[in-house]
C-alpha cells in the first residue's frame, strides 16, 4: 500500500495542495455540469492501436489528468474526443448532453477550436515556422468570427497574449526566435483565444526545465477558472500539483481512476505503484570514482558565432568554467533552458569552438597528434536528447551503431561489435534489422545509448537523455546507465534539467546560469548546502 508520505519528498507544492484540498472537503465534480461524457467508448485502429471500454466525465472547471506510459492510448482517446479518428459510434461520446456521433463535417468545424480546444505535444512542430506567431493565434478566431474588424482581432490579441504571460512584442516574432516555454504559451493563447469550455492539453511540460514547468502547470490552474481541462501527462509529479482527478491508462483501458489524493495515498492497481515508484530515483547508486583524471578543464568557453556587419562574430556562451573529471564518475550538469549546458557538452566532446584550456587524460588537446586525435574521438561518446531525431530513419538499426566500428576499426568487427552493444543495453540480435520508427521511445534511446558504446568510449556525454521519455521508462535507463558505469569504470556527463535525477545518480554537480556556474561540488554537498539564491529557487519548485 502506498503511503502519501512516501512521496513528500518528491512532490512537496502537490502534496500541499492536495492536502488543502482534502482539509477543504472539496469534491472536484460537486455541483457543476457535466461537459463532456464518455460511455464504453472503443476504438481500433490497429493491433497495438486501440481503446477499450473508455469510459469517464468531465465537469466544468475540473482538471481532469490522464497518465499513463507511452502507448498506453491517451493521445489516441485525446484526438477521438475531437473526432479525429473517423466516425463516433451512437451514444458514446456527449459533449453538453449532445451525441457527437450526430455531428456532420461542418459541425465539428465548428466544435474544434471554438468549444473543444486541443494542444498538441510539440510547440516546434505544431507552429508554422514561416508564419508570425500573432498571425497563428489568430487563424482561429478569424476562422470562427469571419465578421470580426481589425480593431477586434488586435484588442483580442493583446488580451490572449497578456493571459498567457507575453507581452504585445511576441505577436510580431516567429516561432525559431522562442524559447521552448514561450513557444508552449503561444499554443496556449492559440487554444483559449475563443474561450472554449474544454481544453486538451497533451503533454504539456515534456521536455522543460522545472521553472518553465511550474509556470506552464500555474497558467493551466489559472485557465481552469474558466475551462474544464483534460491534461495528458506521463508524469504523475507534475500532475499532483493542479490536476482534480486522475486517470490511470494502460494498453487503451482505464485501469483506475480516482481523485488526487486518492491516487497517491491509496492508489489499488500494481500498475499505478509502479508509476508512482517511477518517482523515486534514490535506488540510482552509481559504484564510487576512482582518482585517474580523465578530463581537466580550465577558463573554459563555449564558443558560438553570429553573423554581424556581414562577418562573423564570436560570441562567449559559457564563462571560463573550471572542471576534473576522473575515472568512473558522472558529473551532472545543472541548469534552465538556454543557461549553456549543452553548449558546454558539446564544446567539451569538440562539436562546439572553445577557448581555455582541456586536457584528455592528462594532455593538453592542442598538442595531440592527427592520429592521437583520431584515437581521441572514439574514446568520446555522445548520446543527444532526441533518440529519434539522432537516428537516420532510412538506416536499420544495426546499420547505424556500425558506421562508427567500421569507420575506426574497419568493417570486419563491425557485425560482432553491434551484437555485443546490443546485449550491452539489453536488446537482442533481431533489433539490429529494425527501423527506428518500429522501436518505442525506450527502445530509441537504448539504441542510441549501443551505437555510443560500441566504440567502448571513455567519457560518454549525455545531453538530456531522459527527458522526453515517460517516467517509468526514464528510470529503466538510468538503471541501465548505472549498470554500465559499474561495469565498464566509464565516466559520464549527464546534462538535464531534472534535479531529482541528479540527486542520487551523481557524484559531482555543477549548476548553470546564463554561461556562469553557479554552484560546483559533491552532490550531496551541493543539494544539503546551496549557496546561491537560484540553486535554491530551482529546489523550490522541484
Amino acid at each position: 500500500m502506498m503511503c502519501l508520505a512516501y512521496h513528500t519528498h518528491f512532490l512537496p507544492l502537490g502534496v500541499e495542495i492536495i492536502m488543502l484540498k482534502a482539509q477543504k472537503n472539496i469534491s472536484p465534480s460537486q455541483e457543476k455540469p457535466k461537459l463532456l461524457e464518455v460511455r464504453n467508448f472503443s476504438l481500433c485502429v490497429s493491433e497495438n492501436f486501440k481503446l477499450t471500454d473508455i469510459t469517464f466525465t468531465l465537469h466544468a472547471n475540473e482538471i481532469l489528468a490522464i497518465v499513463g506510459e507511452s502507448g498506453s492510448g491517451k493521445s489516441l482517446l485525446a484526438q477521438s474526443i475531437l473526432g479525429l479518428y473517423g466516425h463516433i459510434p451512437k451514444d458514446r461520446i456527449f459533449f453538453n448532453k449532445e451525441d457527437l456521433s450526430a455531428l456532420d463535417k461542418r459541425a465539428w468545424c465548428a466544435l474544434r477550436g471554438k468549444h473543444i480546444a486541443y494542444i498538441p505535444q510539440d510547440p516546434l512542430s505544431a507552429l508554422n515556422p514561416v508564419q508570425k506567431i500573432g498571425t497563428q493565434i489568430l487563424e482561429t478566431f478569424i476562422l470562427h468570427n469571419p465578421k470580426a474588424s481589425r480593431a477586434l482581432c488586435k484588442q483580442r490579441l493583446c488580451e490572449v497574449l497578456q493571459s498567457v504571460g507575453l507581452d504585445e512584442s511576441f505577436a510580431s516574432r516567429y516561432p525559431h526566435t522562442l524559447s521552448g516555454g514561450q513557444r508552449q504559451r503561444a499554443l496556449i493563447a492559440m487554444s483559449i483565444i475563443n474561450n472554449p469550455q474544454i481544453l486538451i492539453c497533451d503533454e504539456p511540460t515534456t521536455a522543460l526545465d522545472m521553472l518553465i514547468q511550474k509556470q506552464i502547470l500555474e497558467l493551466l490552474a489559472t485557465l481552469a477558472k474558466k475551462s474544464a481541462i483534460v491534461l495528458i501527462t506521463h508524469d504523475l509529479g507534475a500532475v499532483a500539483q493542479i490536476a482534480d482527478r486522475i486517470m490511470v491508462m494502460q494498453s487503451g483501458k482505464i485501469i483506475e481512476s480516482n481523485t488526487t489524493q486518492e491516487i497517491f495515498s491509496n492508489a489499488r492497481e500494481s500498475y499505478t505503484k509502479e508509476l508512482l515508484d517511477a518517482l523515486d530515483f534514490s535506488t540510482l547508486v552509481p559504484k564510487a570514482y576512482k582518482d585517474t583524471e580523465v578530463l581537466f578543464m580550465q577558463d573554459f568557453s563555449a564558443i558560438a558565432f553570429r553573423r554581424k556587419f556581414l562577418r562573423n562574430v564570436p560570441v562567449r556562451i559559457t564563462h571560463d568554467v573550471n572542471l576534473r573529471l576522473h575515472k568512473g564518475e558522472i558529473l551532472g550538469i545543472a541548469g534552465e533552458s538556454g543557461s549553456g549546458k549543452s553548449s558546454l557538452g558539446l564544446a567539451i566532446v569538440r562539436l562546439m569552438a572553445h577557448r581555455g584550456e582541456i586536457r584528455f587524460f592528462g594532455k593538453d588537446v592542442r598538442d595531440f597528434s592527427k592520429e592521437e586525435y583520431f584515437s581521441l574521438c572514439a574514446k568520446l561518446g555522445v548520446i543527444f536528447q532526441d533518440p529519434f531525431a539522432s537516428l537516420n530513419p532510412r538506416m536499420r538499426v544495426g546499420d547505424s551503431i556500425a558506421e562508427g566500428i567500421t569507420y575506426h576499426y574497419g568493417h570486419i568487427q563491425s557485425t560482432q561489435g553491434v551484437y555485443e552493444a546490443l546485449e550491452s543495453v539489453g536488446l537482442d540480435e533481431s533489433f539490429a534489422s529494425r527501423y527506428p520508427h518500429t522501436l518505442s521511445g525506450g527502445q530509441r534511446q537504448r539504441v542510441c545509448i549501443a551505437r555510443a558504446l560500441a566504440l567502448k568510449p571513455s567519457i560518454l556525454l549525455l545531453d538530456e537523455p531522459t527527458s522526453a521519455l515517460d517516467k517509468s521508462t526514464q528510470k529503466q535507463i538510468l538503471e541501465l546507465l548505472v549498470h554500465l558505469q559499474k561495469d565498464l569504470d566509464m565516466s559520464l556527463i549527464f546534462i538535464t534539467h531534472d534535479l531529482d535525477i541528479l540527486r542520487f545518480f551523481s557524484h559531482t554537480l555543477i549548476v548553470l546560469k546564463d554561461g556562469y556556474i553557479q554552484e560546483s561540488g559533491a552532490s550531496k554537498e551541493v543539494f544539503a548546502m546551496p549557496k546561491s539564491a537560484y540553486f535554491k529557487q530551482l529546489l523550490r519548485v522541484t
